[in-house]
């Protein structure tokens, strides 16, 4: 019996955004690579071991993957609650430094991991390592900081029975 390759993603909890994903290697896919000639390309080409097996044998594996939690790359993300408030926080004051994305995971981390294998010990600096400061992670904890920031100040102008807008006359960079 030929099937085709099953593809689908768990919602990642935190932002609800859905991932087409192989079942097999977990790979992110695009929405170009969901044709069936695609996937049936897919099957035969990175999973050719698996061709022949019964539709049972993909549908148990899409189960075990909707119970792992992704993060939005795809990745399996298996972090504390405090590994995750830790990246946030440095990712503010990365922003707030006006600094380049990037600075977390060249400069801040390192300095992180070697105080706190100083300071703390080595089992510090192992739980350390767990938190993401990527420009990819501190670029989306920014932009998720700054739409939260937003909608706080939605709701706090539609709570308000009063408001001013302040307008300014002065010329934009085309002298406009």
């Amino acid at each position: 019996m030929k099937t085709t390759l099953c593809m689908v993603s768990p919602s990642w909890k935190k932002t609800r955004i859905d991932h087409p994903q192989c079942v097999v290697c977990h790979a992110v896919l695009s929405n170009d690579d969901l044709r069936p000639s695609c996937l049936e390309r897919r099957l035969t080409k990175n999973h050719s071991t698996l061709k022949d097996k019964r539709k049972e044998f993909f549908a148990a594996k899409l189960q075990n993957l909707k119970r792992m939690k992704l993060d939005t790359t795809g990745a399996f993300h298996q972090v504390s609650a405090k590994v995750v408030e830790a990246s946030y926080a440095l990712s503010l004051l990365i922003a707030k430094a006006k600094k380049a994305h990037i600075i977390g995971e060249t400069f801040v981390k390192p300095c992180l991991l070697k105080a706190a294998e100083i300071v703390l010990g080595a089992e510090s600096k192992k739980k350390n390592l767990e938190i993401s400061l990527s420009d990819n992670s501190v670029k989306r904890c920014v932009d998720d900081i700054a739409k939260d920031l937003k909608l706080q100040v939605v709701e706090a102008v539609k709570a308000s029975s009063f408001f001013a807008i302040q307008c300014d006359d002065t010329t934009d960079v085309a002298q406009c």
